[in-house]
């Protein structure tokens, strides 16, 4: 974990950073940063994606940082570094975040029994569902939430589902278990969870773009639009047919188009698992925190436990399997992931919801980490993530965007 003792402080132009480098050592971040450029421009155009935001943050602070291509298809409004993108299970790790600060003003206990919910199995406990290892299988609740089921109703189902194991034994991803934290920090606090989550860590980090409510996004006037995939074919043959969530990138027939479809609203039910929105502006702010800038809020001892590695996940495991020259194991921490990636660990979050797919990651030993907010359902934050990296340690190139 790279320490640094300053705030860290926009660099918005990127030339004037390099500038400052002159004559100093080759530095393979510096180096990457035009090529990821140029990465970022050759994947958008290739992939048909309307919209990103990107930043990397080096050494504490943030060295780049930039809005590419336009908010909405139809209305051709440029994306800054200012528009509030969807986050989806972004929104994990910024949950973990402000469970990491109430641990250490003593509000919440990772290691003590929850009893105030009785779907839980005895002996679970609040690390047990920062790593998805209550027991609870996974799957089957995403539909229930984009059908807008009351999360009470939701939470209720758990009852019938049969456990895979005890607490803590086995991984099993499960958005409305994680969303469980949203119920003990409103009980603990008293307050609701909004309104812990902007005195604990929005504030001090001045993230004023970012929330955990639909109001906090769709208030916004700088927000994107979310967009699907559908070849033109397809298109032409169907014009009204309604796009549902990962159907629209079945994209076969032809030439792929991005059109946009509605943004989920139904996420805000489950708001600690995926009901997040926010800009790339804050959200290089609260990486640079996870990475050592901010110890006066997140110390890097704390931040450490977090993000160490305590269960397999056989889902990203799964996921990754034409990739073991590079990925060699996959596991989880307390709300974030974590990849053994070419010897090297490697911490992120990806998210995925209708229109939206974004991605945080960081090599801790580097002390580099990048952030992609895109508007669109595609690998390619993942890809141009993987690629970035593999520049900045130096190994062969994978072509991860042909």
């Amino acid at each position: 974990m790279v320490l640094s003792k300053l705030y860290p402080t926009f660099v918005g132009v990127l030339i004037g950073f390099l500038s400052y480098t002159v004559g100093l050592a080759y530095d393979p971040v510096l180096a990457a940063l035009p090529k990821l450029e140029s990465s970022i421009s050759h994947a958008m155009e290739k992939k048909k994606i309307p919209g990103m935001a990107v930043a990397v943050i080096y050494k504490g602070k943030v060295v780049y940082i930039k809005g590419f291509g336009v908010r909405s298809i139809r209305t051709k409004e440029p994306v800054n570094k200012h528009t509030v993108f969807q986050l989806g299970s972004v929104s994990k790790a910024i949950s973990s975040a402000l469970v990491l600060i109430l641990k250490r003003e003593n509000i919440l206990y990772l290691d003590q029994e929850i009893e105030i919910i009785p779907e839980l199995q005895p002996g679970t406990t609040l690390r047990h569902i920062l790593n998805h290892s209550t027991g609870f299988p996974s799957g089957g609740f995403n539909r229930l939430i984009e059908k807008g089921t009351s999360p009470s109703i939701v939470q209720k189902k758990l009852v019938d589902l049969q456990p895979i194991g005890a607490p803590g034994e086995k991984f099993a991803y499960h958005n409305v278990v994680f969303n469980l934290l949203t119920q003990i920090i409103e009980h603990q606090t008293g307050q609701s969870f909004e309104t812990v989550l902007q005195e604990y860590l929005l504030r001090p980090l001045g993230m004023k773009s970012t929330s955990s409510t639909w109001e906090g996004f769709i208030s916004r006037s700088n927000r994107m639009s979310a967009h699907s995939f559908v070849s033109r074919a397809a298109k032409e043959k169907n014009e009204k047919r309604k796009l549902k969530g990962k159907k629209a990138l079945q994209h076969r027939n032809g030439i792929i188009q991005a059109i946009q479809v509605p943004s989920r609203q139904e996420y805000a039910n489950v708001p600690a698992a995926g009901g997040f929105s926010s800009s790339i502006h804050d959200m290089a702010l609260f990486l640079a925190a996870i990475m050592g800038a901010r110890p006066d809020l997140l110390p890097t001892k704390e931040v450490v436990e977090f993000i160490t590695p305590v269960i397999h996940t056989p889902d990203q495991w799964g996921r990754t399997a034409k990739y073991r020259d590079r990925i060699t194991k996959t596991q989880y921490c307390l709300g974030w992931r974590h990849l053994t990636y070419a010897d090297q660990p490697l911490v992120f979050h990806a998210g995925w919801i209708r229109g939206v797919s974004p991605l945080v990651a960081f090599l801790p030993k580097q002390g580099v980490g990048i952030v992609i907010l895109q508007n669109a359902e595609s690998g390619t934050s993942f890809r141009l993530t993987m690629q970035f990296f593999d520049e900045v340690l130096g190994l062969p190139s994978k072509r991860w965007l042909d």
